[in-house]
Formats: structure tokens, sequence, C-alpha cells
């Protein structure tokens, strides 16, 4: 999923070959939202959701469908006060939940997990550590490490670092690790 400038939401489907296929528009009007996750499965139904929270704090599920065409349900309101989160990461289960879970960084540089439910709920948040605010962007990607388990990627001004999921509500992550992926920092530089 990328949003463009004019607030465009746009489908790249994976081709199942390490690219994607030629894009299709999901729809306009995404402007309103200030952070958008996405690719974690947060219902149960097998299929990638994803969450955004509009500029009054107000974080809402657009449940997959699966289809290409139509790829979001009508959006399901989850709750309000999520403006205090500057940065968003549906990480899929990391922490042994019924379904993905969600992490959430306060502008402090707090990091809280947010156990999914399996029914696109969440159950109230637990501390996952301070000294987030290091990193610019954090990102679920899946199983990076081969684990068995989806992990967090998290970008600072020149690194990459890789953390991996534990299953374990308590410590969902385990300590970080270089990432050897190729970055593009915010001016357009690629960073080896």
């Amino acid at each position: 999923m990328a949003r463009d400038k004019a607030g465009v939401l746009w489908l790249y489907q994976g081709t199942g070959r390490g690219g994607f296929a030629t894009r299709a528009k999901v729809g306009a009007g995404w402007r309103i939202y200030d952070k958008i996750a996405g690719g974690s499965d947060l219902n149960g139904d097998g299929r990638p959701d994803l969450l955004a929270t509009d500029t009054a704090g107000v974080l809402w599920l657009y449940k997959g469908t699966g289809s290409a065409t139509t790829p979001f349900a009508a959006r399901t309101k989850i709750g309000a006060g999520w403006g205090i989160y500057n940065e968003l990461a549906a990480v899929g289960d990391i922490a042994g939940a019924p379904a993905g879970d969600l992490l959430a960084r306060d502008k402090a540089g707090v990091l809280w997990l947010y156990l999914g439910k399996g029914d696109g709920t969440f159950a109230p948040r637990t501390k996952v550590g301070a000294g987030w605010n290091e990193y610019g962007q954090l990102a679920g990607i899946g199983d990076g490490d081969r684990d068995g388990r989806p992990d967090l990627l998290a970008f600072s001004a020149a690194s990459q670092y890789l953390y991996g999921g534990t299953g374990s509500v308590s410590v969902p992550l385990r300590r970080r690790q270089l990432a050897s992926l190729p970055y593009v920092n915010d001016r357009g530089n690629l960073i080896a």
C-alpha cells in the first residue's frame, strides 16, 4: 500500500517473484489520516488488514477483503485517544495473541504493545520500553529472521535494526540486530 501526496491510496500487489504488479487505485481521501499501518491480520480471517488514525486521534480498522479491486471493507472505529502516538506498526503476532498485534510509540519515545484479541480490537496496552524516538520509522516486516515469528524493522538516521518477535507478552521483542537492508534516507540517498 502507498499513499501519494494528493491522498490517493494505491495497492501494489506482489508478483511472488520479488516485485510488484502495476499499481491499482484503492481510493482518494486518505489525507485525513496522519498514520497508516498495514500488513497484519488483525481479526483472524487470514487476510491482512489496515489501521489508520485520523487527525482527531481516532483509530480506524479497514478489514482486508482478499479482492484486488476492493481490498478493504468499510472502516470500523476502534476508538479515540490515539493522537498521543507518533508511530504505529502493525507487526503480526509477535506476542502470542490470537491475531496480529500493534506497536505504538508515544511522543516521549515509549513503545507500547497492543495485543490483538482476534476480532480487530486490542487488549489494554503493555509497555515495551523507552528510547524509541531514536528511530524515524517502525515497520512490521513479517518473519525477517526465519524463526516463525513476525519481526519489527526500525530505521534510524543511518542504519536499520531488526527486532525479532518472541511470542511473549512480557518481552515481545528480542534485542536489536543490525539489519543489512538497503535504505533510502529522507533526502532520497541510498544508504547501504
